[in-house]
């Protein structure tokens, strides 16, 4: 009984023999969490794809058969489709398989290294909140003004739990220093900016797609360089919030690892919204943790493409569509998208 009674918290220890034990037993959930996921996505594929929920590759397909694919998917009973088509079938949304994964192996963590639920369970709900909320969108196709009104709302549990500092300290620039001084402190502005900031994170890695493998492979880029600061960082003085870092990113990059060995080219399953959303939160909670600066630098190229797309969210703009390989129908390969479009 004493084992419950007594909980660790990471960021209130100092015994360095116990912080070694809580990144030995993140390394081994991590490896059995890779594990689960791809028996999971390996079972969990066939129930989506009998369900439903799958799509095509529209890089493996010309437009006009596209358009043939549509017509029988609006005409056809559900599934019922030509061997033209069938072969060409990929599940979708198996993100939420990966999440779920990644759920169980951080309330795992939480568990195993008697971390208190109570202090980090809001992170928790706010990535369930977003799992759902990108499963949603995977069955509904709620519209992207509707995502975004969502999107903050599931950061709500995260930011009302909020309790740390809202000083930011100002650069050294003369006339600010003589007005607004060395720090300024934002307070409620300062939460609001977190939850633009989750919800910037999650449609980055939405944005960027079309791809076999490319929302996987850029999580995984983003989580590595998290991770890597992480590592360097539990070396000096300010190792407690990296070590939280550390526990939230690695399962993230084993689970999402275990998800792009499915999705990369040729793709075998889709992630869905259901990924994109999910990812947002542990890129943004570790991205705040740790350090600001060199993964904001790593999410920027997506900055400007969310500029691009931001008219089509608020006003009653047609969304352009993301810029992707075509379809070159002579020789069934793609072709780089070479030429820059007008969006509006």
């Amino acid at each position: 009984m004493d084992y419950f009674k007594a909980p660790l918290d990471p960021m209130d220890m100092n015994d360095q023999q116990s912080i070694a034990g809580i990144i030995a037993v993140t390394c081994l959930l991590s490896a059995v969490g890779y594990k689960v996921a791809v028996r999971s996505i390996e079972q969990g594929k066939n129930v989506l794809r009998d369900r439903g929920i799958y799509g095509i590759d529209i890089n493996k397909i010309t437009p006009e058969g596209m358009d043939r694919f549509r017509e029988e998917r609006r005409t056809r009973p559900l599934g019922m489709f030509s061997d033209e088509f069938k072969k060409l079938l990929i599940p979708e949304s198996l993100g939420i398989v990966v999440g779920a994964v990644y759920l169980a192996v951080i309330m795992t963590l939480m568990l195993v290294c008697r971390v208190p639920l109570a202090r980090y369970n809001a992170a928790i709900c706010s990535i369930a909140l977003m799992l759902l909320l990108g499963f949603v969108d995977d069955v509904l196709d709620v519209r992207w003004r509707h995502k975004i009104i969502l999107s903050i709302l599931s950061t709500a549990p995260m930011m009302m739990s909020y309790d740390g500092s809202t000083t930011v300290i100002l650069p050294k620039i003369p006339i600010v220093e003589q007005y607004l001084g060395g720090s300024l402190d934002l307070g409620i502005l300062y939460v609001v900016a977190m939850s633009l900031i989750c919800v910037f994170c999650t449609n980055s890695i939405n944005i960027l797609a079309g791809v076999n493998g490319l929302e996987v492979g850029q999580s995984i880029v983003i989580g590595v360089s998290i991770l890597a600061h992480n590592i360097i960082q539990l070396q000096g003085s300010n190792w407690r919030p990296n070590l939280i870092s550390f526990v939230l990113c690695l399962p993230y990059i084993t689970c999402c690892l275990a998800l792009w060995k499915f999705n990369k080219y040729p793709s075998k399953v889709f992630v869905g919204d259901s990924f994109t959303y999910f990812s947002g939160i542990p890129l943004r909670d570790g991205n705040n943790r740790s350090f600001h600066e060199d993964a904001h630098a790593v999410l920027h190229p997506a900055a400007h493409q969310l500029r691009d797309l931001a008219p089509a969210a608020f006003r009653d703009h047609p969304m352009p569509e993301t810029p992707r390989p075509q379809m070159e129908p002579r020789h069934g390969q793609t072709i780089p998208f070479l030429r820059h479009s007008q969006l509006y």
